[in-house]
Formats: structure tokens, sequence, C-alpha cells
């Protein structure tokens, strides 16, 4: 049991005073000497009184220990204190910590909403100016950028699309088909990199280069100019999200025009191909003593190649067979353009297929782009003399069965095509024919079609089922020669337009 200081002391000074002590002064002087060394914690020898020394030094002893714990309750205390002022100080940054996170959370999270929001605007439009415009406003709204510049890819172009905040360089720049077909990452990478360059920027700027991509489509780029001490990674992760979100946008509405382009192209086609059939001559069945049958089956849409009939007189009329260079509507408008020509040649004027020939090639040379020109067999057949004139620009021959001796021949003359030379003059034969000739008019498609083996039919099988079927109508020649270019093909797909006129002499 620890008693209280004052206790002791207490107990010592009455044990003295009990035992012994006779005198006052004696007394006083040894309570005080007493009380002296214990408040010093010092020893005393020579005390008379060997209990009243025991007990001193009992009480010394105790008051040491007493001090000795006191000392380390102190200690403790300090440490105590210490360890509670460390405990707060962390609660304190650690309070701090979390009111950061939970701002940083709570932007994170408005930031998400107007992604969202942003997202769901973009993706809801498939205009892209529109797209560009909510996409640009959202950087500015979202992330407090300074300048931003949106470029896109566009018929092998680097092209600016938008500018936001005082941005005065526009520069753009071109690379061919083959070029960019050979592109790669790294060299999508550079031509940013180098675009970069041309922005004028103030010492504590920097220009920060996204590039828009989907799916490894390279679409284009967009360059954010920012002040260095502005960056931060909330305005990074925010600016990383709409590139996602600008890229799937963009990339859509060029899905989506391209779309529309090919429906239009199609639709526009569709109207093409309807008017070409129009125009091209229906079974006449026979005129001028000859039984006619032809065939047209263009490979696409339209085709580049054409008959044409023109009744000139109860005594004559024109046949002509075309094939232009190309496919698609340039070669349809092409197409038309000779069609019209030069059947106004044959009716305006009784004159020779080449003359007339000349005439169309003069008319229309400068209209004829150096990639294209058109291949003509054109012909005019007099019933009274039972004679076939003829001019080539550079067409096939015409296939000639000859009932007399039964056998086939081919005949032309030699001519370039339509477009070739401006000046050039075509020559002219003629053939006389007899009672049961068989004449074929026809385009390449016809020799030409091929099979898997990409072997080509070829002019023999031609004459092979002309020689055969002579005796027969040209319906019935049309059909066997349908008949085994379907055979010969075995399903292959038709590459070519397949084009033929066949004329029979009934004498």
């Amino acid at each position: 049991m620890i008693y209280p200081l004052s206790f002791i002391i207490f107990a010592l000074l009455l044990f003295i005073t009990v035992h012994g002590v006779k005198k006052n002064k004696e007394n006083t002087q040894l309570v005080i000497k007493v009380l002296k060394n214990l408040r010093e914690k010092n020893e005393i020898e020579n005390f008379s009184d060997e209990i009243i020394k025991g007990e001193y030094d009992i009480t010394l002893e105790k008051i040491k220990k007493q001090d000795s714990e006191l000392d380390n309750s102190i200690e403790e205390l300090k440490e105590y204190r210490k360890e509670l002022e460390m405990t707060y100080n962390s609660l304190v940054i650690k309070s701090s910590q979390l009111e950061y996170s939970n701002n940083i959370l709570e932007r994170r999270v408005e930031n998400l909403s107007n992604l969202n929001s942003i997202s769901r605007s973009a993706l809801s439009s498939l205009k892209l100016k529109k797209i560009i415009n909510i996409i640009i406003d959202a950087y500015f709204v979202l992330t407090g950028i300074k300048r931003i510049s949106l470029y896109l890819w566009e018929n092998g172009g680097l092209v600016n699309k938008k500018i936001k905040g005082g941005i005065r360089f526009k520069g753009e720049v071109y690379f061919s088909p083959d070029e960019i077909k050979n592109f790669r990452r790294i060299d999508y990478k550079n031509i940013y990199q180098n675009l970069s360059n041309g922005f004028n920027l103030n010492k504590d700027e920097l220009v920060m280069i996204y590039p828009l991509n989907v799916k490894g489509k390279e679409l284009g780029v967009i360059y954010i100019i920012e002040d260095k001490n502005k960056v931060n990674d909330i305005d990074a992760e925010t600016i990383s999200a709409l590139v996602i979100q600008i890229s799937i946008a963009i990339n859509n509405a060029q899905i989506y025009a391209d779309l529309l382009v090919k429906e239009r192209i199609s639709k526009e086609l569709e109207v093409a191909a309807k008017i070409q059939r129009q125009i091209i001559p229906k079974d006449i069945g026979e005129i001028c003593n000859l039984e006619i049958a032809n065939y047209f089956e263009p490979a696409k849409e339209i085709g580049g190649d054409y008959y044409d009939y023109t009744i000139l007189d109860d005594n004559s009329f024109s046949v002509t067979i075309a094939d232009v260079s190309g496919k698609g509507m340039p070669a349809a408008l092409l197409l038309a353009l000779g069609r019209a020509v030069l059947k106004t040649l044959s009716i305006i004027g009784d004159t020779k297929p080449n003359n007339e020939l000349n005439e169309l090639n003069r008319i229309i040379y400068s209209d004829i782009s150096e990639e294209m020109f058109i291949t003509i067999f054109h012909s005019k057949y007099y019933q009274n003399t039972r004679t076939l004139y003829y001019s080539n620009a550079g067409h096939n021959p015409i296939i000639v069965y000859r009932s007399k001796s039964q056998t086939i021949e081919t005949h032309s003359v030699k001519g370039v095509a339509i477009g070739f030379t401006k000046n050039y003059e075509y020559k002219q034969g003629e053939l006389k024919l007899d009672e049961n000739d068989v004449i074929l008019f026809y385009t390449d498609g016809l020799t030409e079609a091929t099979n898997f083996e990409r072997n080509l039919f070829g002019i023999e099988r031609v004459k092979e089922i002309i020689l055969e079927n002579s005796s027969k109508t040209p319906n019935e020649i049309k059909n066997k020669i349908l008949e085994g270019v379907s055979k010969f093909r075995g399903g292959a797909e038709q590459e070519d337009d397949l084009t033929f006129v066949i004329l029979k002499c009934k004498g």
C-alpha cells in the first residue's frame, strides 16, 4: 500500500515527538533538519536515535520511489499526449484527403453524367457538322480548355473542320490514294505531330494531340492548346473520354453519309438503267426483208453497251452496236451522247456510215476524257441491192454465215475508237447478202465471257453455234448462243455487258 507523502512525513514527525525527544528547541531543530533533508532527498548519517533514523530512511526511500513513479507517469502522459497529437493530425490529414477525394469523385460523377448526356446528344445526330459543334462546346464546358482545333481526313487530305478559342493556324496536308493506302499508325502519328508545329504557342502553353480513330480507322485529330499549369488529371480523363465519344459519333455520321450517297447513287443508277432500257430498241421482228433478234444484258445496273436501229426509209435502215469503255454513270452518259449524235447524223442526211463516224468523232471528241472512248460498228442496209455498208471504230468484226457455201466469215475495216484521234478518217466496207445469210453484231462481253477457270468463251464457239443453227430463226439462234454461254460459264459471275444483234436475210 502506497501512502501519500504528507501522511508519511506527519507520521515520521509524530514518531520523533513521541520517542525520547525532550527538549522543544532540539525538537524543532530536528524537525527542520528532517524536513529539509526529506525535501532535498538527502540521507542523514548522524541520527542519535536508531529508530528515528530507520523510519527516516524508510520514508526517504518511499519518497524517492514515489518521485520515480511520478516521473514515469509524467513521461507516459507526455508519450500519450504525443500519440494523441499524432492521431489527431493523422485524422485531420485523412479528413482533408477524404474531402479532396470526395470532391474529385463528385466531379467525376458530374463529368460522367455530362459525358453521358453529351454522348446521347452526339450519337443521336447523324449530321457531322452538328456533332462537331456539340463535342467542341463540350470540351470548353467540361474541361475549361483554352483553345481547340479539329481536323478530319477527307479525300486524302487532313482538313480543318472547326476552330474555337482564337487559333489562326489552319494548315492542311494532302496525300495521294497510293500514299494513304500504305500508311501505318506511326505515319499518322508523325503527320499529326508535324502539323502541330504550325501552332503559335506562348512560352507557358503546350499543345496536346488526340488522334480520332475507331477500330483502326483513322478519322482525324484534335489539337488542344492549354496553359501548362492548368492541365490536371481530371481534364486529361475528361478529354480522353470525349475523344472516344467524338470518334464514335463522327464514324457513325460518316457511315450514314456514305450510306446516303450510296442510296442516292443507287436510285440514280436505277433511274438511269430504266432510261437506258427504254432507249434500247425493242424487238422489231422484221424490217427490209430481214429477220432481226437482239439481246442486251448489262453486268451492272447501267451498261456501257448499246445497239440501235434507225429506219431511214422504206428501202433502208441502219444498225449500230457500240461499247463504251468503263462502267456505271460516266459510261452511260457518254453512251447516251454518242447515240444521240449518231442517230441525228443518220436521220438528217443520206450519208455513208464512215462519214457519219467522222462527224461523230469530230463533234464529241472534246467531250471525251482521255481515259474514255467508244468502239462502234455502224452500218446501213439497202434492201433493193441487198447491200450492207459499214464502218468500224475499233469494234469487233461482224460474223457472217454464208448460206450458199455454208461457211463462216468475219468482216470489218480498220479504224480507231471514237475519241482517240480528233481528225481521224474512217474507212468503209460493203457486204452483199444472199438469202438465208446470217450476220451477228456483238460486243466483247460475248466472246470474253469467262468461267471459274478464267477461260474465255471465244469467237470460235460463237461461230460453231451459228454454223450449227444457221437454218433456225434469229430468235432461235439467239437462244442457242445464250444457252452456250450459260453452260460455259457454269455459274460464274457475268463480268461484262452481253449485247448482240442477229440479222437473217429472207431473200
